[in-house]
């Protein structure tokens, strides 16, 4: 059953994340046929990191508290996002299933490191970054395939795939999830919580993640118009492409082995200064092959970023507080990210310029690595020490 419900959680964080951006590719073609503006279309994209915000924290909390209980609420919010957008087509009930998926992010994105942890924790790891190639692969499947899916027959066709894939998921779920138990704490952990605030390396792990995301997210919004003032323009979205896909590749195969030799600081100490210098070059030197080559190489290393961080939380976290850590260090880091791609819209005017601003946070994530302990000598939890609960499995086949 451990498996069957692994499987489930996998098609739903690939669905939520594909709920997500579902207009975005036709933002233009969908308003007007349901006869909104393109802002109030591009609203619904928004309402994700907005209520990732604001329920990050309190989310972590309550998957210590009963993880299977709330883990079972982002599933069921989720389902109803994907599968619910069949019902009408009225911008307002789009609204209220987005307002569903929105709400349910959280509890599936802070779910990952408790759940390798108390599910597989021999392979910790690996089940994160399976986790969250799927969180990128559900981003990467709406962006590509919105269009031809629209073209191909309207709203209906757009989001049946996602609606398939999330009665899959949910299924998944509820068959399984009744035969697997997990940690279950006697109260809110809160205690626990004030520790998480008084741990630096989670702090600067927060802001180092930060800074990653705003520079990926800068990349994937801005990257078009910066290069068209060098008539590279449509080179871009090839360029993200490629560093997506090599990104990908890098999160099935680093990150585990990093985690199996504790290389972790050591990692994130050494990419950090190579890419704020390939950023660097593109100052100076923009062709097309250098931008291809840099992009490329640039998202093999830096995607790789998230399940690495999100394993150190596995790692050096007591159990009891694994969401609760998880939703803190996605707080600190939505602060950056959001604050720089929101401010990268005034630096676009040129590509040398755009390409200084996005060296900054890059260069400013390597001075923080250096701040980072060094992993081989952090202390590992053996286990929980302030709560009682069982973490023990029914069935793990």
């Amino acid at each position: 059953m451990r498996a069957l419900l692994t499987i489930g959680f996998i098609l739903i964080v690939f669905v939520s994340q594909a709920v997500w951006v579902t207009f975005s590719p036709v933002l233009t073609q969908v308003s007007q046929e349901i006869n909104v503006s393109v802002e109030m279309l591009g609203f619904l994209a928004i309402t994700y990191p907005i209520f990732f915000l604001i329920l990050t924290v309190p989310s972590g909390m309550l998957l210590d508290k009963d993880f299977k209980r709330w883990l079972l609420f982002g599933v069921v919010t989720t389902f109803f996002a994907a599968v619910g957008r069949f019902l009408s087509s009225n911008y307002y009930w789009l609204l209220a299933c987005q307002l569903s998926g929105a709400i349910g992010q959280p509890f599936l994105l802070n779910a990952f490191v408790p759940y390798a942890s108390q599910l597989y924790e021999e392979r910790r790891t690996v089940i994160i970054s399976v986790l969250s190639l799927s969180m990128y692969l559900g981003t990467i499947f709406a962006l590509a395939s919105g269009l031809e899916l629209y073209r191909a027959s309207g709203l209906k066709a757009l989001f049946l795939p996602t609606a398939v894939i999330a009665l899959a998921g949910f299924l998944c779920v509820l068959v399984s999830i009744g035969r697997v138990r997990l940690y279950v704490a006697e109260r809110l952990v809160l205690k626990g919580f004030r520790a998480i605030l008084r741990r630096r390396d989670l702090w600067i792990l927060g802001m180092i993640l930060g800074l990653g995301v705003a520079t990926f997210d800068n990349l994937a919004t801005w990257l078009e118009p910066a290069l068209d003032s060098v008539q590279l323009g449509e080179i871009a979205g090839d360029a993200v492409a490629l560093s997506i896909i090599l990104g990908l590749v890098g999160v099935a195969v680093i990150p585990d082995r990093v985690a199996k030799r504790s290389l972790r600081t050591i990692y994130l100490r050494s990419i950090t200064p190579l890419i704020a210098a390939f950023f660097a070059t593109l100052i100076f030197f923009v062709d097309k092959a250098l931008v291809f080559a840099l992009m490329g190489t640039g998202g093999l290393l830096m995607l790789p970023a998230y399940p690495i961080i999100m394993d150190w939380i596995g790692r050096f976290c007591d159990k009891e507080v694994h969401g609760s850590a998880t939703g803190f260090v996605g707080l600190i880091s939505r602060v950056p990210s959001v604050a720089l791609t929101m401010g990268a819209m005034y630096f676009i005017s040129h590509a040398k310029l755009y390409f200084t601003y996005i060296t900054v946070p890059v260069l400013t994530a390597s001075m923080l690595t250096l701040l980072l302990p060094n992993d081989r000598k952090l202390a590992v939890p053996q286990g929980p020490r302030t709560l009682t609960g069982h973490t023990a499995n029914l069935d793990h086949d």
